[in-house]
């Protein structure tokens, strides 16, 4: 930022403090406001609530600032931010997960566990949980996640408030938590983002490592409905060291923003269960980066990594519903996405040549050119949607038997084909590319480059 234009705001926050925080104030120093507030956010701990503003208030208040500049007013400002992490923990159900095919809970790393529970105990605990939760709040089933619970916020799980208020069927199958150190606001602001691939990177798995290729669906899985919603509780310290619900312990639920179906196989996620821990782990601290030591292009293949991992589970998802245009779309923009720059013409013959280099050493020469008739296929169905607006539900899609399973919902396993009629080309190519998508996403060459970059900082 300009030493002048920031001496020129500091003066003026000194003599009205609403200068930082209210919007009638503020408008002659709304840039200057907008650059601080988009410095803040590459920070690796920070918040933009209400608390950023009154340290705001706090610290330009000081006039060191008008002979030791901006620089030194970030750092302390840091500094201040720091003052604001605490314990958070993450709760997320993972639905349709077999808990009878676990022999005890998991910690699969310092920070992430699998929380088992059995059918029989949820049928005991909600018969009673009403009964019990009205004569005692503070209800608490004695069991490894109500320890784990206690031990990290110092405080109990209520999980009849979780049952009678938020979701009654949050426990229906195992829970995967998460702990984080972290202020509570940036870890609320990449929850979302961290449930829904932590179900993208599990769909991928069981699409590319299950055997046989083929579903069920979820008619053999649904003894009990499943979660739609996951929560982050956090502790803001009390200096007495002492639990106190009503200030010191605070929490949060939060709606899935993608299908809570998940339709995989719990055999096929036990087998993969170190690259599940590899991948999530990736995510999460690619969402927990400081910005500031990475170079631009460092970020730029950190976010593509990271955002193909959710684009492509919008993909699976209208895929699974047979809604193959979105999902052409979809994948073609992860293509794009991973493989282009914004530069130039002839996008298509830029794209197959970037693939053939990235994929020689992952495919033989015929694999290579079985993709490349694929990739070639999904951008001429592309371009019918995009141009003459004609796609597969205008052209192919014919009405399905009350009997049939397939399309059902949002996150059962696509590309599911029973009958003696083999599916249209076009949806075989559509799977092939769909395939590639997972094998850059999950594979080593990606996900080393990714992890290399976070750990050279």
């Amino acid at each position: 930022m300009d030493n002048k234009r920031f001496k020129d705001f500091l003066k003026a926050a000194q003599q009205n403090e609403k200068v930082s925080y209210s919007f009638e104030e503020s408008k002659p120093y709304s840039d200057i406001i907008n650059e601080i507030y988009r410095d803040v956010s590459g920070f690796q701990y920070y918040t933009l609530d209400g608390r950023l503003q009154y340290i705001l208030i706090k610290i330009l208040k000081d006039p060191k600032y008008e002979t030791e500049g901006y620089f030194r007013f970030l750092k302390d400002l840091e500094i201040e931010l720091k003052k604001l992490i605490v314990s958070n923990v993450m709760l997320l159900p993972l639905n349709f997960i077999k808990s009878s095919q676990f022999k005890k809970d998991l910690v699969l790393n310092d920070y992430m566990n699998l929380f088992i529970h059995t059918q029989e105990d949820f049928r005991k605990h909600k018969e009673n949980v009403r009964q019990e939760y009205t004569k005692d709040k503070k209800h608490e089933l004695d069991d490894n996640l109500c320890r784990y619970f206690k031990e990290k916020l110092n405080s109990e799980l209520d999980k009849g408030h979780i049952l009678l208020a938020k979701d009654r069927n949050f426990f229906n199958y195992p829970i995967l938590s998460f702990y984080f150190k972290n202020i509570d606001f940036k870890v609320e602001k990449e929850s979302g983002r961290i449930a829904e691939a932590v179900y993208s990177i599990l769909r991928m798995i069981d699409f590319i490592k299950r055997k046989p290729d083929y579903s069920w669906g979820l008619l053999d899985k649904s003894w009990a409905k499943p979660a739609y919603t996951y929560v982050v509780y956090y502790n803001r310290d009390n200096p007495k060291g002492i639990p106190n619900l009503d200030n010191s312990y605070c929490g949060y639920s939060f709606r899935f923003n993608f299908s809570y179906f998940l339709d995989i196989s719990t055999t096929c996620f036990i087998e993969n269960k170190e690259l599940f821990v590899f991948l999530v782990d990736l995510y999460v601290q690619t969402c927990f980066l400081d910005i500031r030591k990475y170079t631009p292009a460092e970020i730029n293949t950190i976010n593509k990594w990271n955002n193909s991992i959710l684009m492509f589970n919008t993909a699976f998802e209208f895929a699974s519903i047979e809604k193959y245009d979105a999902c052409v779309l979809v994948l073609c923009s992860i293509l794009e996405s991973l493989f282009l720059k914004n530069e130039g013409r002839n996008k298509q013959g830029r794209l197959i040549e970037e693939v053939n280099v990235f994929s020689k050493d992952m495919y033989s020469h015929e694999e290579l050119e079985w993709l490349d008739k694929a990739i070639r296929s999904v951008y001429r169905y592309r371009s019918r949607i995009m141009h003459e607006g004609r796609g597969y539900e205008v052209e192919f899609l014919s009405p399905r038997s009350l009997t049939s399973y397939q399309g059902l919902y949002r996150g059962m396993k696509p590309f599911n084909y029973r009958g003696a009629i083999p599916p249209y080309e076009e949806i075989i190519d559509i799977k092939t590319v769909f395939i590639f998508i997972i094998n850059v996403l999950i594979g080593e060459k990606f996900t080393n480059d990714v992890n290399k970059i976070i750990k050279s900082k």
